[in-house]
C-alpha cells in the first residue's frame, strides 16, 4: 500500500513536470498580461508584477511557480515587456524568459492591443532522480533531462475593449516551437497539428454601478493549453470604493468540479492580490488546495510632448 501510493506521487509529479509549460494561473482575470501578449501596455502604463503560486500545497513535490513581469509603453502605438518564470516541480526545475512585444491602436470606441511574446525555456532535473528505485535507469527521457532540456517557444494574442465596458480576450500560446537541444522527449503533440490547437479566450463585459460605487464584471474563459485538460472558467468579479476592495470567484465545472476565491485590493499604485484554488475531486483529500499572491506596482507614462489631445493615443 504505501509502496503504490509513493508510486502515485511519482507518477503525478512526472506527469506535472513534463506537462507544465504554460503556467496554470489564476488572477489572469486581474493581470490579463500573465497570459496575453496583446495585452503588453495595454493600460498606457508602466507596471511591475511579482507572482507566487503553491499548487497542491502540502502534496510531496508540489509546483511551485515564481513569475516576474515589467509591460509598459513605448511611445504612442507600441509597447514592450518581458518577465522570468521559474517552476519546480519534485526533482525537475524549469526557468523561462520571455518578451513581450506589442501594437496598440483605436478604432472608433474599441482600443485594441495585438501582441507577440518570444520565449526561452530551459527545464533540468536533478541528477539525484536516477537514483530513485521508482526510475528506471535506462529511461532515456530522464536521462536527457538531466543534461537540460532547451526551447524556443512563441505566443501571440489580441486584446480589446470596446466602449469601456466590453472586452475580448485571445492568445494562442505555444504556435511557433523549436527545440535547440537533442534531449528526447516523450510527448503526445501533433507535429503537424493547428496553431488553432492551443488556446486562451475570454469573454467579459464591466458593469458600472455609480449609485454604488462599484463594478460587477462577469466573464467567460475557455482554454486548451499544451498537455492539459480543457478547462472553462466561469467567473464574477466585483470592484468596491474605488477599488479599494476587490473579491472575485471562479467556478470550473471541468474535472469534477473547482473554485476560485479571491480578495485584492488597489491602494494608490499598489496592488495586493491573494486566491485560493479548491477542488471538489477526491485528490483535494491528499492537499490543501492551491494558493496564489500577486503584488503589483504601477507607474504612470511621461507627459506627451506633443500637442494633441491624449484621447488620441490609439488613433
Amino acid at each position: 500500500m504505501k509502496k503504490a501510493f509513493f508510486t502515485l506521487i511519482f507518477g503525478v509529479i512526472t506527469l506535472a513536470a513534463f506537462a507544465q509549460e504554460q503556467a496554470i494561473y489564476s488572477q489572469y482575470q486581474v493581470f490579463p498580461i500573465l497570459v496575453n501578449p496583446g495585452y503588453t501596455g495595454f493600460q498606457d502604463q508602466h507596471e511591475f508584477i511579482g507572482n507566487a503560486r503553491s499548487t497542491w500545497t502540502g502534496f510531496p513535490g508540489k509546483p511551485t511557480d515564481f513569475t516576474v513581469m515589467y509591460s509598459g509603453p513605448l511611445g504612442d502605438k507600441l509597447a514592450l515587456g518581458g518577465g522570468l518564470f521559474s517552476e519546480k516541480v519534485g526533482d525537475v526545475t524549469t526557468l523561462k524568459f520571455q518578451l513581450n512585444y506589442a501594437f496598440r491602436f483605436r478604432i472608433q470606441k474599441a482600443r485594441i492591443g495585438l501582441g507577440l511574446s518570444t520565449e526561452f525555456l530551459n527545464r533540468r532535473a536533478d541528477a539525484a532522480l536516477l537514483t530513485n528505485s521508482l526510475v528506471d535507469k535506462n529511461d532515456d527521457v530522464l536521462e536527457g533531462l538531466t543534461e537540460g532540456q532547451k526551447i524556443f517557444d512563441a505566443s501571440i494574442g489580441g486584446y480589446m475593449l470596446y466602449d469601456d465596458r466590453l472586452f475580448i480576450s485571445a492568445s494562442l500560446p505555444n504556435t511557433i516551437r523549436t527545440r535547440l537541444d537533442d534531449v528526447p522527449v516523450a510527448t503526445n503533440t501533433n507535429p503537424n497539428g493547428s496553431i488553432f490547437q492551443h488556446y486562451i479566450f475570454q469573454l467579459g463585459y464591466i458593469a458600472n454601478i455609480p449609485s454604488q460605487n462599484f463594478q460587477l464584471i462577469p466573464s467567460l474563459t475557455i482554454r486548451q493549453i499544451r498537455d492539459t485538460p480543457f478547462q472553462i472558467d466561469v467567473n464574477l468579479q466585483g470592484r468596491f470604493m474605488e477599488d479599494k476592495l476587490i473579491a472575485g470567484l471562479t467556478y470550473r465545472p471541468s474535472s469534477k468540479g473547482s473554485a476560485v476565491f479571491m480578495i485584492g485590493t488597489k491602494l494608490s499604485k499598489l496592488q495586493l492580490f491573494y486566491s485560493y484554488d479548491v477542488s471538489f475531486s477526491n485528490f483535494q483529500q491528499y492537499n490543501a488546495g492551491s494558493h496564489e499572491i500577486s503584488v503589483a506596482y504601477t507607474l504612470p507614462r511621461k507627459a506627451l510632448k506633443k500637442t494633441t489631445d491624449s484621447s488620441d493615443l490609439y488613433q
